[in-house]
């Protein structure tokens, strides 16, 4: 099944800034770990995460023996491996390669790139699935495709005492609240918009590539969502849904109803938030503290 959510709980992020600042931030590389977690369905839930010992000078290296012996320490968990984690947001030349070992522990899986230098109060992850793309003469290459990608509040299912362990260790200076009210704010400023009018017939990444560059100068596209057939990967929607960032985006892209896509005539309409809070009128901040007092954090 095709996946087309990726949620990142908060102590995974904790985690990783915290092995990046400790152990990588003044060695000049990345860091590189295994993410851990569960899918059910098109939404994988990443709930921990683990370093490994990671080399790329002339030949890249990845410890397998030491990740091997890291994984047997989880074993009592029930998360599994759903794939693994790199701390720089630029593409690396390796990455394709290091993505082609996790196959042997995941049968799909994510890779997550995480910028551990963003200052601005954005999500700092971005998710993709390796996939194959099929060139004029048939022949078929890997590449990453980017995935909806958003951070959750702790999960309900974790025991209270345990919850309250998580939360003890992330309220040092107000950590777990920014980090939710980060969240509510990186919503609230995206504008999402339904697109429709494509024909079902057309390949699915030519759609996405397609929307990518018509919206892109209504602002920054963060995320377009083509609905596929979970096994064909077929378009199986008539309607895709893309995310927006940027000033006055959505008078932009409400500019382009009825412009031409390639040959289509697109039909826009701006959607609700994705969070139904978002609209009673109260702050990013007033959200974050009503979460955590319901919740007795």
């Amino acid at each position: 099944m095709t996946i087309e959510k990726v949620v990142v709980h908060p102590l995974v992020l904790r985690n990783i800034f915290h092995k990046h600042h400790c152990v990588v931030k003044n060695t000049g590389r990345r860091g590189v770990g295994v993410l851990l977690g569960w899918r059910h369905g098109g939404i994988v839930s990443v709930t921990n995460s683990y370093a490994v010992l990671f080399k790329e000078d002339s030949v890249w290296s990845f410890d397998q023996t030491h990740h091997e012996s890291m994984l047997r320490m989880f074993e009592s968990v029930s998360d599994v491996v759903v794939g693994w984690y790199s701390t720089s947001p630029e593409p690396h030349v390796n990455n394709l390669d290091m993505h082609a070992v996790f196959r042997k522990y995941a049968d799909d899986p994510l890779f997550l790139t995480i910028d551990v230098m963003r200052t601005e109060m954005e999500i700092p992850t971005v998710a993709y699935l390796a996939v194959d793309e099929v060139n004029e003469v048939g022949s078929s290459k890997k590449t990453f495709f980017r995935v909806f990608t958003e951070v959750a509040p702790p999960p309900e299912e974790i025991g209270t005492s345990t919850r309250s362990t998580l939360v003890s260790e992330m309220l040092i200076d107000g950590a777990l609240q920014d980090t939710i009210e980060s969240h509510y704010l990186f919503v609230k400023n995206k504008v999402r918009i339904s697109v429709e009018g494509y024909d079902l017939s057309l390949d699915p990444f030519d759609l996405d590539r397609s929307l990518e560059e018509h919206f892109g100068t209504c602002g920054t596209v963060e995320y377009v969502d083509v609905p596929r057939h979970p096994d064909t990967n077929a378009i199986s929607n008539r309607c895709s849904t893309v995310t927006l960032g940027g000033e006055f985006a959505e008078e932009k892209a409400l500019a382009l109803n009825g412009t031409d896509v390639e040959g289509w005539t697109v039909t826009v309409k701006v959607l609700p938030p994705a969070m139904t809070e978002l609209m009673s009128g109260k702050s990013p901040r007033e959200l974050a503290l009503e979460y955590l007092a319901a919740r007795n954090c």
